[in-house]
């Protein structure tokens, strides 16, 4: 047994460590875990908007209904950052409350088994467990309750000690049983006193109860051997009434968990050294200890069915037991013959091996919960932190918005708005009236219907039904559903994209309808044209075919097809369609065109951007791509989009660079930027005016051998705007840099005019070959062009990455070339099979 100063020693020891550990999360004072957002945003709304808010019906202030949630821990919380207006509060809170709770387990083991080195080795275990660690470094209510829970469990057992034939549980047989109930009363009133707060703090209680009723029910073990039929049904409507109970006061996620998620949250070492411990007391006649081991058996097994069992509730029990698992397991160390001596060249390092070897038995729990700790945070990302300052600052702060579940977190704990799910859960549970589980899963599924249906009018009604007035979609929300769609339909206007989530805005009544105006290709001389294209309209716009997405933002822009909206191909078709209705009379054609003026005045963004990409993000690239074909036309509206994209444009070039999108300068950290390299190359060709200087500099990383990278379709797309500029420049050194460069593609073009590297990494497009086209006219290379053109016509689009893409950019590059009759000639060439 330790003396008493060293015990204390060791205590502060754990402890302190206990609370460091907990502090962990919050290194870069970020909350850690989802819950930790709205807890905190609850709190803030206390202090601003006072207590009053908090929920007036009783029942849902107990947490008895399903969706409520008690309060006390909000107002302690509320109240002290009035107080000190820090926000440590958030961050020492749960830290503080975990860590008290590690002392009462001490002090539980203490009554329990009154060997001090045994209190501290349940103490260190259940400190690192790693489900406790991840509750308690979160600021959440169940920091709180877990810290009721076990001062409600110290008083119990210490009223057990007091009851007339403790610690024989034999002598609870049959009558022996109501002795139970002749204990020391102020324990069970301390226990009392503590409870009443355990409601309102947080649902734990409930957990708490089932204990409670296990604890009972383990005093009626031994009648039961006397009177196996009675008390059989004893114990089975002990079971009845334990799963009404929890039908009626909880609502527990029925989420079933793999066997290794109890080694993962309940720590290793614990699991096996409190089996060990509980097979040990197996024959120990204490009833304390044949509760702990029924108790801890009881959570672990519902825990494969939900993890709110298991979590933590089952490791306090197994932690307890396990302390004197561990501490046979060290005493065996001690005591082994093995290592008593154990020789070493001139040294005897058994007792080195010993305190080794006990060492990293401590080290292991201690290793775990550090880890989980760090691992324990959520950070939103630079492109998250700039949506949610766009949305404070831009959006009413009564707006509802519309995001995942785990989206919903960090939206509401970050900008304090309203959003469907978490404020018909928690919210109305919290301060009105709280939702039943029907209630709640039928808003989930409308959630779900209206991120997944391709119906948009069914979406249309769920979206008002529920008032939505944002759309917060994130990368894979842009995969499917609402994410095709919303970044052509009217109904949802592009307001903001930071290249990670996208936040649309709902317009009931938009002004832009559907046209529907019939298109009749066969009645024009351009019907073959007209058909291909027309099979990519959406009903608003036209949109590229294909399902391909990259990860890589430069790779996406040129064979990804998943982003709908295909802002570029739009502007072409529409200067296209004007064109052809001009010289055929064909009123369809020029309606259409005007139409789709109007629908990309419509989805250019207030600072004249067009996003592009997946998830969507303000390229200057895709929109300077977007206005160009725009410039020639002479329109009002055409003018003004051209005007905004410019200003957008501008805004983003420097002297001697031009930015890849708002704040994004590069898109690689080791060796040639093509994305960079191409949107300087392209912008400045499709508009040269004040560009030599950033021309001049895309000229200097030209290798000796003319080409800036390994891979023929990032040379193209580089080149491609050397020569757009020389066509408006003349500029002899950048013409000499297309030359360069298309000697280097030629070498790397085979006999039968395909590239070498197409089919490698990528399939190339197209538009690949056509740009390759244009370069090879530009440097006054006849043999290759006319070979790069044969290769177009025969390999032809509809099987391309990007057919529309790929079809339109063809058209404009031997538009250059040809002129216009030809280009389109050579256009529906691609066509046949």
């Amino acid at each position: 047994m330790f003396k008493a100063g060293r015990e204390r020693l060791y205590l502060a020891i754990i402890l302190l460590a206990s609370f460091i550990v907990r502090l962990i999360p919050s290194r870069n004072l970020s909350f850690a875990g989802n819950d930790a957002y709205v807890h905190h945003d609850i709190v803030m709304r206390i202090v601003t908007e006072g207590p009053g808010i908090v929920s007036h019906d009783i029942p849902s202030l107990m947490g008895l209904k399903a969706y409520a949630y008690p309060p006390l821990f909000h107002l302690i919380a509320s109240a002290l950052y009035t107080v000190s207006r820090s926000d440590a509060v958030f961050f020492l809170l749960p830290a503080f409350f975990g860590t008290a709770a590690v002392l009462v387990i001490y002090m539980i083991s203490l009554e329990i088994s009154g060997n001090h080195e045994q209190s501290l080795l349940s103490a260190l275990l259940f400190s690192m467990t790693p489900s406790f660690v991840t509750r308690t470094s979160t600021f959440m209510p169940e920091s709180l309750g877990i810290l009721l829970f076990t001062g409600i469990l110290w008083m119990i057992v210490r009223y057990i000690k007091t009851v007339p034939g403790y610690p024989d549980i034999n002598n609870f047989e049959l009558g022996g049983f109501l002795n139970l109930f002749k204990g020391n009363a102020r324990y069970l009133l301390g226990a009392s006193v503590i409870f009443i707060m355990y409601p309102f703090t947080h649902r734990g209680w409930i957990f708490l109860a089932i204990a409670v009723l296990i604890l009972i029910a383990t005093f009626l073990t031994p009648s039961f051997r006397k009177r196996p039929l009675e008390f059989g049904l004893i114990f089975a409507a002990m079971v009845v009434f334990l799963v009404e109970f929890i039908a009626f006061a909880a609502r527990f996620q029925a989420v079933p968990v793999t066997i290794l998620g109890f080694p993962k949250w309940m720590g290793v070492l614990q699991l096996v050294v409190g089996l060990y411990g509980a097979l040990i007391l197996l024959k120990s006649r204490n009833p304390v200890h044949r509760f702990l081991i029924i108790w801890a058996a009881v959570f672990m097994i519902i825990g494969t069915y939900s993890f709110r069992f298991r979590d933590p509730y089952a490791a306090i029990p197994l932690t307890l037991i396990a302390g004197y698992g561990l501490m046979s397991v060290i005493m065996k160390i001690r005591d082994s013959e093995v290592l008593k001596r154990y020789p070493l060249l001139k040294w005897d390092i058994g007792p080195s091996l010993k305190s080794g070897a006990i060492l990293l038995l401590i080290l292991v729990p201690v290793s775990q919960g550090a880890a989980m700790a760090y691992s324990n945070v959520i950070t939103p990302s630079p492109e998250q932190i700039s949506a949610f300052s766009w949305i404070e600052k831009n959006t009413p702060q009564d707006a509802v918005f519309m995001a995942r579940i785990n989206e919903s977190y960090l939206l509401i704990g970050n900008t304090h708005r309203r959003d469907v799910l978490l404020w018909n859960t928690v919210y109305r549970g919290f301060m009105g009236d709280a939702p039943s589980v029907k209630e709640n899963r039928m808003i989930q599924k409308e959630v779900s219907t209206i991120f997944d249906s391709s119906i948009p009018p069914e979406v249309y009604y769920l979206i008002e039904k529920n008032n939505i007035s944002y759309l917060y979609l994130t990368r894979n929300d842009h995969k499917s559903g609402i994410g095709l769609y919303a970044p052509y339909d009217p109904h949802f206007k592009t307001i903001f994209v930071s290249g990670d989530v996208s936040v649309y805005r709902y317009i009931r009544n938009p002004e832009l309808e559907s046209n529907t105006s019939e298109i009749r290709p066969q009645n024009n001389r351009y019907g073959e044209i007209i058909g291909f294209i027309e099979k990519f309209w959406n009903g608003y716009s036209y949109s590229e075919a294909g399902g391909n997405g990259y990860n890589d933002p430069a790779r996406d822009l040129e064979f990804g097809s998943l982003f709908k909206g295909s802002y570029e191909s739009n502007a072409m078709i529409a200067a296209l369609y004007l064109q052809m209705g001009d010289e055929t009379d064909d009123a369809s054609l020029t309606e259409r065109g005007n139409y789709l003026i109007k629908w990309l005045a419509y989805r250019q963004m207030d600072n004249g951007s067009f996003p592009a990409g997946m998830p969507p993000a303000e390229y200057t690239l895709t929109t300077m791509q977007t206005i160009h074909p725009l410039m020639a036309l002479k329109s009002t509206e055409s003018n003004e989009i051209v005007s905004k994209g410019l200003r957008f444009v501008e805004s983003q070039t420097e002297k001697d660079e031009i930015s890849i999108a708002p704040g994004k300068t590069s898109s690689t950290i080791l060796g040639p930027d093509y994305l960079k390299l191409k949107t300087e190359s392209q912008v400045s060709g499709m508009n040269p005016e004040g560009k030599g200087e950033v021309v001049n500099s895309i000229i200097r990383e030209q290798g000796f051998d003319g080409a800036w990278s390994s891979r023929e379709y990032e040379n193209i797309g580089i080149l491609k705007g050397l020569a757009l500029y020389y066509i408006s420049t003349k500029d002899e050194q950048v013409l000499e840099s297309v030359q360069k460069g298309a000697e280097w593609l030629r070498n790397h073009q085979n006999t039968d005019g395909s590239f070498q590297g197409d089919g490698e990494e990528d399939v190339y497009c197209l538009s690949h070959y056509s740009d390759a086209a244009l370069i090879y006219s530009v440097a006054g290379d006849s043999a290759s062009l006319e070979r790069t053109l044969n290769h177009i016509t025969k390999r032809g689009v509809k099987n391309d990455p990007t057919p529309l893409r790929s079809f339109m950019t063809l058209i404009w590059d031997m538009k250059l070339i040809y002129g216009d009759d030809r280009a389109l000639e050579i256009a529906g060439k691609t066509l046949h099979d």
